[in-house]
């Protein structure tokens, strides 16, 4: 069976008053779970009601919460204030449990001495100092075959440090195309133009992967010898919330089974479309035993 390790937020999004268990690390690994694809989650969660209803959750779909450690700040949260085509801008909390992602040596060495087919792993979380060194301890202490960076670009929850960081330590980067003119501009590159900026970050990093998601256009998957743009899925949109983390899970799941991007960039618009075209980051959970205190 393949081994993935998923790191980084636990947080509600907080959707026309009420609240969704989400952050894209968990959308991500929820998502995972329900296509047959458990992984191990890295992550921490107030001492709270969010945070038990988070632990809750991991439960009932079969995620286990061994690596879930609960801090005293709260349960992460952003509140989203979803546009008139159903695009959600998010307020998102700062100085949360998440930020304070820890393991203990034990628990470290541990994970060292297993091999990983696949990491996940973000931005916005390495905002905080803890959570940050955790991050580098478990990519410098455990092996893994791939490793997958979703950049999730949120305005004020980056620096240039980090994104340089994250993509010297990437096999796989995914991001938006408006995150891609977005990285033109903070890198001062001024190349203005989408396959020259996908041309430098090949000839920067040792990236082996670059997908790209266009919405309702599709996606497009770059390697360095080639070029697949994916036609997009017309649907009718409730709300992009989660979207691009079905993205994720759909690609990872199904490159893992069959190494094919084509294929992976294939499943991940599937899943990414069946999740805008409901409400929710992962539908189905207000659905749940844990429905009422969710809705809150």
């Amino acid at each position: 069976m393949n081994k993935v390790l998923v790191f980084g937020m636990v947080l509600f999004d907080s959707i026309n008053g009420k609240n969704y268990i989400g952050g894209p690390p968990l959308n991500v690994t929820l998502h995972m779970a329900r296509q047959g694809f458990p992984s191990i989650f890295i992550s921490s969660v107030g001492n709270d009601e969010l945070g038990v209803i988070a632990k809750s959750v991991l439960k009932e779909e079969g995620v286990s919460a061994e690596y879930v450690k609960t801090d005293l700040h709260e349960t992460g949260k952003a509140v989203a204030v979803i546009d008139d085509n159903g695009i959600p801008a998010f307020n998102i909390k700062k100085d949360v449990a998440y930020d304070y992602i820890t393991l203990e040596k034990e628990e470290l060495d541990r994970l060292s001495h297993e091999y990983f087919d696949m990491l996940y792993f973000g931005t916005v979380e390495q905002r905080g100092a803890v959570t940050s060194e955790t991050l580098k301890k478990i990519l410098s202490r455990v092996k893994f075959k791939n490793i997958f960076y979703d950049i999730n670009l949120r305005k004020g929850h980056f620096t240039r440090e980090v994104i340089d960081f994250s993509l010297n330590n990437t096999s796989i980067f995914k991001l938006n195309d408006e995150e891609v003119m977005m990285l033109d501009r903070i890198f001062g590159l001024d190349l203005n133009d989408e396959k020259r900026i996908v041309d430098w970050l090949f000839n920067t990093y040792s990236i082996d992967v670059i997908v790209i998601t266009r919405g309702r256009q599709g996606a497009s998957v770059f390697t360095r010898i080639s070029i697949h743009d994916i036609d997009g899925i017309k649907i009718e949109v409730k709300d992009t919330v989660g979207s691009g983390d079905a993205f994720s899970a759909g690609f990872i799941t199904e490159y893992l089974k069959s190494g094919d991007v084509v294929a992976a960039a294939k499943k991940g618009n599937g899943l990414g479309a069946y999740v805008a075209a409901h409400s929710g980051a992962v539908p189905g959970l207000e659905k749940s035993k844990t429905k009422a205190k969710v809705a809150k």
